[in-house]
């Protein structure tokens, strides 16, 4: 008798379980979210289109893994374009020389995220190559946008930036708590 108690107790929270998910999904509205872009990059227009570009870190560096290239189609609305085939392309400005391709892929929302490790400092132009589904041109013929990138060299600028996270912060927060504690003990 109890195994059967528990038994309609479980198949009772299963279908509650089940109904509050369906009702729950039904009368909250879902959320969706884009790269936004920094003003001073170069966010642009193509026909009915915004390309939002903004690169993290701002500013890339040489040789560091962490660089992520973000980028965005989005509709006359401001809203994310659903089902897309994009390839990304990145070449030395000064040589032309392509030194990464990132070939064609479906994307279920135009937010899009490819990493890179840039071998060395100089400008370098992102090109990224849409294929917008539904779209009567840019379906059959990429819709095609180029980006001047600027990478920096390591250098001063990284050491500083370890040394912060790192050492500094670290320091800090162990001084302010000593302080604390100091001044619970009427030390100071």
């Amino acid at each position: 008798m109890p195994a059967k108690s528990a038994s309609l107790i479980i198949f009772g929270l299963i279908v509650m379980t089940i109904y509050a998910v369906e009702y729950i999904g039904a009368h909250i509205p879902t959320a969706s979210a884009h790269f936004f872009g920094v003003p001073i990059l170069q966010n642009k227009t193509v026909g009915n289109y915004k390309i939002v570009f903004q690169p993290y870190p701002l500013i890339p560096l040489a040789g560091d893994n962490s660089t992520q290239i973000n980028l965005s189609v989005l509709d006359e609305e401001g809203k994310n374009i659903n089902i897309m085939f994009a390839s990304l392309s990145i070449k030395q400005k000064e040589t032309g020389d392509i030194v990464k391709t990132f070939p064609f892929r479906l994307y279920e929302f135009s937010d899009m995220t490819f990493p890179y490790t840039f071998p060395k400092s100089g400008t370098y132009v992102v090109t990224l190559n849409s294929r917008i589904n539904g779209d009567p041109v840019y379906s059959k013929t990429p819709l095609v946008v180029d980006f001047d990138l600027p990478v920096k060299s390591g250098g001063l600028l990284v050491l500083f930036s370890e040394l912060m996270t790192y050492f500094l912060t670290p320091a800090l927060i162990a001084i302010a708590g000593l302080a604390v504690y100091l001044r619970i003990k009427k030390k100071i």
